[in-house]
């Protein structure tokens, strides 16, 4: 018998999503949302999808679609740490409108280093997590992919950004540290130094410092200006560790920035026990405005930064994105300069040099 007439015709290939995407020269996770969250993808590449997809035969699976759509009215949030006042009313602001939602809240914390939030965030999804609130903008590539393939509602929050994909609510850090340099200046400081929390992975410091930077430059002041990296781990005692730095080597120094409260509050401390006088001698400043900043002597010069309204918005555009897809749009908050008692015009006067002799004299 002739081999030939033993042959089948072979079943046509199934056209599975990866296929569409190819032919539509899109991502799989486009294709995925143009199906499954079409608000998520614009109009024209919506289409675009749906007509080649057809075209090819593609149907998306049903049963997939359905594991997806399980409910597990879990919430995940991705902070540095809970350790610090801001950020504990951040989560409490975000918990109290999404348990009210009837939801639950898991926290995960990657110690200021956004380069662990990969691994956070894969955690929280692989306990069902429907979405995620994070602090700080989502550069990692891996981090970006992920998400995008998961499909899930995310807010990043702290850091305001212009992201297509990750919708921001924050503030801008680089306008706030900004509006505090020029402030400074307008006093009559030109000799500053920044005390900044840990850099690495860290976009809220590398705003900050960009911004110390860029203004005193834009107002010609090139010279004199020192930025000291601190961890924030025992941070109560990392201002005065800045502070013994700064009079040893940077004693001409005028004002010092710090980008947390508490990084300020401890230098102040230290000041004390030198004998320098805040703000006679040395204008000190902050970033949080926590509320202790208000009953310590002198009371501190801040930023204040809205973080529990942070987190009260974001945990409402998250609620609005489960319960009807709702596209979630970024919001800018407002951040204030608060001035007070901690901050004062430069001085030129011999004080400091006489403490700066009698510190290298020990």
């Amino acid at each position: 018998m002739n081999n030939s007439a033993k042959q089948r015709p072979q079943k046509a290939q199934k056209v599975n999503v990866t296929d569409v995407a190819k032919a539509a020269g899109v991502s799989v996770a486009t294709v995925s949302r143009a199906f499954n969250l079409p608000h998520l993808v614009r109009e024209e590449a919506r289409e675009k999808v749906i007509a080649i997809a057809r075209k090819m035969g593609y149907t998306p699976n049903p049963s997939a679609k359905a594991l997806r759509l399980q409910k597990t009215h879990i919430i995940g949030a991705v902070i540095p740490t809970l350790d610090y006042s801001f950020f504990a009313r951040l989560v409490d602001g975000f918990e109290e409108r999404i348990t009210a939602a009837g939801y639950s809240v898991f926290v995960l914390t990657t110690g200021f280093d956004n380069t662990r939030m990969l691994d956070k965030v894969r955690a929280l999804v692989e306990r069902g997590a429907e979405a995620l609130l994070m602090v700080g903008r989502v550069d990692d590539p891996a981090l970006r992919a992920y998400l995008l393939e998961k499909q899930i509602p995310c807010v990043t929050t702290y850091s305001y950004t212009n992201d297509e994909h990750f919708p921001s609510i924050g503030f801008d850090n680089y306008s706030a540290t900004k509006q505090m340099v020029e402030f400074l200046i307008r006093l009559g400081h030109r000799r500053m130094v920044m005390i900044a929390g840990p850099i690495h992975g860290n976009d809220r410091q590398q705003s900050r410092i960009q911004a110390f930077e860029e203004t005193l430059a834009a107002h010609g002041i090139t010279d004199g200006c020192h930025v000291i990296e601190k961890s924030y781990g025992s941070a109560v005692f990392r201002g005065a560790e800045a502070m013994r730095q700064i009079f040893g080597e940077f004693p001409e120094t005028t004002a010092v920035v710090c980008n947390s409260d508490t990084f300020a509050l401890s230098a102040i401390a230290e000041c004390r026990r030198m004998g320098i006088r805040v703000p006679e001698d040395l204008s000190i400043s902050g970033f949080d405005n926590d509320d202790y900043a208000t009953v310590f002597t002198p009371a501190l010069t801040t930023i204040s930064v809205p973080a529990r309204d942070m987190g009260e918005h974001s945990a409402q555009a998250l609620i609005s994105a489960l319960a009807d897809q709702r596209r979630i749009m970024p919001v800018r908050l407002e951040t204030n300069l608060v001035v007070r008692e901690s901050t004062s015009t430069a001085r030129r006067d011999e004080a400091r040099k006489l403490v700066s002799a009698e510190h290298d004299g020990r």
